[in-house]
């Protein structure tokens, strides 16, 4: 106990610490504040506010469902483009003047392949950079990007296209998170090699050039997509993330390496709740089934990192029956507050689990408790944010409720919860976005806060090798410069260092500097290039995608197997010998992998023409779906609905769609072919497509034609399958546009 005492004070002065280096600047930087814990020191803040005006300093007509992020003088949210006019959705990224609310920048994209839906565009927060003044925006379509203060791109990853991410219809989409030099972001992948299997991973790039610097997959099979935002602590010497997983447990990793340290199994399904880390103290709950043998819905837990047995964390306590699946805790002088699913606000004695009482706030939650001056912020999803004043162990005063309505007089829902920056609250509902507070802001310029340091002490021994980039896709004859770093066992750095280079897989070859150059042959790949240092061994992932013009027919791969580097294809597809030719086969043995997509190119592709022969079987009624990817736009042959569909985001189709009429004769071989034409400017994109019988001619006309006002000007060629019953490819075929 003596010593439990003692890492909580240790934790309160760090805290201090980190908090008064963080007061100069006041800025809220990501969804739960500089210390990821909903806790600000401001004070002053409003008790009341109206709409029509009291404390009310500016409104903007941008409604949202995230929570805001506030960095150096600016107010920064994600969400969709004009939500009255559908032909017009984009995501958008929109930087306002935090003093004025005018609009300082703004970015839009079109949302590609992706089935999460409109509404659920601008699910993820940014995350701010005080060190840079860089935001960072994941979106639905697995599309990670870093734009510097002013709102010009520095980079983006397209994550859908390049590892393989899984997207999910319910629009459950992570955060970013900020830690030292790294951007982390996790979903779900079915990759190439290693990383074949459907898994929730987490991969971590550096934050100025977007490199990987790793990739883990810390638990099992996942239940579900989640939105669990990890977060970053010191304990007992090891900076470990921390948070929830789609197979339902909690896990610690190193956040420098990625390297599991300990996991705790809590639900049956995935956890969307946050975790709250006060100290070595983990406060996790979800509201599904339990993994025990208990016949509650939900639990509440506590766990203390500090003390590990088997792997697993020490559990201190739990609450069953407490349904906390979505918003996340906050702690303050020994009480925790959190809100179930059904909107009750409820405190606990964070030592012993002990009820102490219950604030009921409306009907359903999602939004999480901010802790500032003295009181709770906390909103409903049903359009009430309250304002309350806490009172110790004893319920709290309500001092306000401020209640939004849509012209219709239904409820305006809140999703998120408000950011508290420089004597301001900023609140996003899904129809505006208002700054409260008073007419002074007591804010300044942002300042970064002081990071921790990760390094390994003199003398400590070598026991992982991270070799960088984690994760190279690469072009026949292209070069990538490679490098091997140190740290110890937990997770500390130790230096850069000189290592022993191997290739695994691949036609390459390594200098002993780490310069690698991959052979000139234009064919698929996919290896590991390791890197040994004193006696332990470190590996990165290298695919190489062919150039236009390329061909594939399968016939150099062996039966069962699949083209090396593509992701998505180990276990959804293989090499099948039928008469004597060799094809790729998409077997409608799993519901679960019926429909797939696969990329086999560069994700900058453009101006090329991909075509492929495709044959669809029959089982039962059951007919499949099948095409080509180009530019991220799909084209497919729709076998149960008897037509030819363009479309780029598969669940809201009149954003932009084409379609014809096409009677899909089973067992018979087709060739398609797949053009997408953009204008010099940018401006347009004309998307073509041809489909005949193999054993015919190529038709002069095309099949199906469509314009798209808001393009895509580049993507990856790939693949389109729906296999609810078997589908077959053969002489993929890529080609420059003219050529």
């Amino acid at each position: 106990m003596c010593s439990r005492l003692v890492m909580r004070s240790l934790f309160l002065c760090s805290a201090l610490l980190a908090v008064s280096l963080a007061l100069p600047a006041a800025d809220w930087p990501s969804w739960r504040g500089v210390n990821a814990d909903g806790v600000s020191t401001e004070s002053g803040l409003p008790s009341k506010w109206s709409q029509q005006g009291e404390n009310l300093l500016w409104e903007a007509p941008i409604g949202g469902r995230s929570t805001p992020i506030v960095i150096d003088g600016r107010v920064c949210v994600i969400t969709l483009a004009e939500p009255e006019e559908p032909t017009k959705w984009q995501e958008r990224i929109v930087c306002l003047d935090a003093e004025t609310g005018k609009i300082r920048w703004e970015h839009r994209y079109s949302i590609f392949q992706t089935d999460i839906p409109h509404h659920r565009v601008g699910w993820a927060s940014l995350a701010g950079d005080p060190s840079t003044g860089h935001a960072y925006s994941h979106g639905v379509e697995g599309k990670l990007i870093c734009f510097d203060r002013d709102g010009k791109l520095v980079w983006s990853r397209s994550f859908g296209e390049e590892v393989g991410r899984i997207s999910g219809f319910g629009g459950r989409t992570v955060d970013p998170l900020i830690d030292g030099d790294l951007v982390i972001v996790s979903f779900l992948t079915a990759g190439w090699g290693g990383n074949f299997i459907p898994r929730h991973r987490f991969i971590a790039v550096n934050k100025t050039s977007g490199e990987v610097v790793w990739i883990t997959t810390p638990g099992g099979a996942p239940k579900d997509t989640t939105y669990s935002v990890p977060v970053v602590r010191m304990i007992d010497g090891e900076r470990l993330l921390i948070m929830g997983n789609g197979d339902g447990g909690i896990y610690g990793l190193q956040v420098a390496t990625g390297k599991k340290v300990w996991g705790f199994p809590l639900s049956k399904r995935g956890i969307n709740s946050s975790v709250l880390v006060t100290g070595t103290d983990v406060y996790a709950s979800h509201s599904e089934e339990n993994v025990d043998e208990s016949t509650a819905m939900g639990r509440l837990v506590h766990l203390d990192a500090s003390e590990l047995a088997e792997g697993k964390p020490k559990e201190v306590w739990k609450v069953d029956g407490f349904a906390g699946g979505y918003a996340t805790p906050a702690y303050h002088d020994g009480i925790l507050y959190h809100v179930d699913n059904s909107a009750n606000l409820t405190a606990f004695d964070a030592e012993s689990g002990e009820e102490l009482w219950i604030h009921n706030i409306g009907i359903a939650q999602k939004a999480s408790p901010i802790i500032v001056d003295g009181k709770i912020y906390v909103a409903d999803v049903d359009g009430k944010f309250h304002i309350l004043k806490m009172n110790g162990r004893k319920e709290p005063e309500v001092l306000h409720v401020e209640e939004f309505k849509n012209p219709d007089g239904s409820a305006t829902q809140i999703n998120g919860s408000p950011a508290i920056a420089n004597g301001r609250i900023y609140l996003l509902t899904t129809n505006n976005l208002y700054a409260i507070g008073t007419a002074k802001s007591a804010g300044g310029a942002a300042k970064p806060v002081s990071a921790v340091s990760n390094n390994a002490p003199a003398g400590a021994a070598v026991t992982q090798v991270q070799v960088v980039p984690a994760e190279a896709i690469l072009s026949p004859g292209a070069s990538q410069k490679f490098v091997a770093r140190t740290y110890d066992d937990k997770g500390r750095f130790i230096g850069e260092a000189t290592a022993e280079w191997a290739l695994e897989g691949l036609k390459a070859n390594v200098s002993s500097s780490g310069a690698l150059k991959v052979a000139d042959d234009n064919i698929s790949q996919g290896g590991l290039l390791a890197a040994t240092v004193s006696g332990v061994k470190g590996t990165a992932r290298v695919s190489s995608r062919p150039r236009a013009p390329f061909t594939e027919d399968f016939e150099s791969y062996d039966e069962k197997a699949v083209p090396p580097g593509w992701n998505a294809t180990r276990g959804r597809f293989a090499v099948t010998l039928v008469e004597g030719n060799k094809i790729l086969k998409k077997p409608s043995g799993n519901p679960r992998s019926w429909r797939t997509t696969v990329f086999f190119g560069d994700p900058e592709a453009s101006g090329y023409v991909i075509e492929a022969d495709v044959l669809g079987a029959q089982r039962g009624r059951r007919k499949p779906d099948m095409g080509l990817v180009s530019h991220r736009y799909t084209m497919a042959i729709m076998g149960v609905r008897k037509k030819i569909m363009i479309r780029t985001w598969l669940s809201e189709l009149v954003r932009f769609s084409a379609e014809v009429p096409f009677e899909l004769e089973a067992d018979v071989w087709y060739r398609m072919k797949m053009q997408v034409d953009v204008t010099d400017n940018g401006g347009k994109a004309t998307v073509r497509g041809k489909v005949w019988k193999k054993s015919e001619a190529e038709p002069d006309a095309w099949t199906i034609e469509a314009e798209d006002g808001l393009p895509h000007t580049q993507g990856s060629p790939g693949i389109y399958g729906y296999s609810a019953a078997d589908v077959f490819y053969d002489n993929i075929k890529v080609t420059p546009a003219g050529g």
